[in-house]
């Protein structure tokens, strides 16, 4: 199982979006959006095998966090208004503590960003930190790890506190690039080094 988790510090927590203006409107819900897409959508299938979170920290009701289970969606559609509309109808329901399903295979609570990369550690699983200055991708062996979660930053990035908390549970830093990338096209790299260990 592969995991992305990004913190999204902007991203709205309510359900007030204005879906055609996303960038604008949302705190860059739009960049979550293009995540969603990045992280499940094959040219005719979803990918079943990956799990995505974003924790939103934006107003009005922080955190909301949202997590897509791949092998549970269903009616998604790649483009970002059709995802926004899905993440819009969980952001308008009163987060909890309890998991909730809004639609199929979207959930929403309101865990902490460390909450739930915490519970990710403790459960045995692997926890690599996307970063510019990680070691390079192509040094790590993939081969032996079946359950991995990978941690994101939005345009914003991480703060010190998080990235002292993710050195506190050992998490390895990754580079993807020596250039700075989107975080959608993060989540695309990760998949193609993993899916050629198939």
């Amino acid at each position: 199982m592969k995991e992305f988790i990004i913190k999204a510090n902007k991203a709205v927590t309510n359900g007030e979006i204005n879906l055609k203006d996303l960038p604008g409107s949302s705190g860059r819900l739009d960049l979550i959006c293009r995540c969603v897409n990045s992280a499940f959508f094959l040219s005719h299938d979803l990918r079943r095998d990956t799990i995505f979170y974003s924790v939103n920290y934006g107003n009005p009701n922080p955190p909301v966090a949202l997590k897509f289970i791949g092998d549970e969606l269903k009616r998604l559609s790649p483009d970002e208004r059709s995802i926004a509309m899905f993440i819009q109808k969980a952001l308008s329901k009163d987060a909890s503590e309890i998991w909730k399903e809004s639609t199929s295979g979207i959930y929403y609570s309101n865990h902490e960003f460390k909450e739930i990369i915490l519970e990710k550690k403790n459960s045995g699983k692997k926890i690599f930190y996307l970063h510019l200055n990680g070691k390079p991708l192509e040094n790590f062996d993939f081969k032996n790890e079946s359950d991995v979660v990978f941690i994101l930053g939005d345009h914003i990035g991480l703060s010190k506190e998080d990235e002292e908390f993710l050195e506190e549970i050992g998490a390895e830093q990754i580079s993807l690039s020596p250039l700075e990338l989107h975080a959608d096209h993060c989540i695309i790299l990760v998949h193609n080094v993993l899916d050629r260990l198939k």
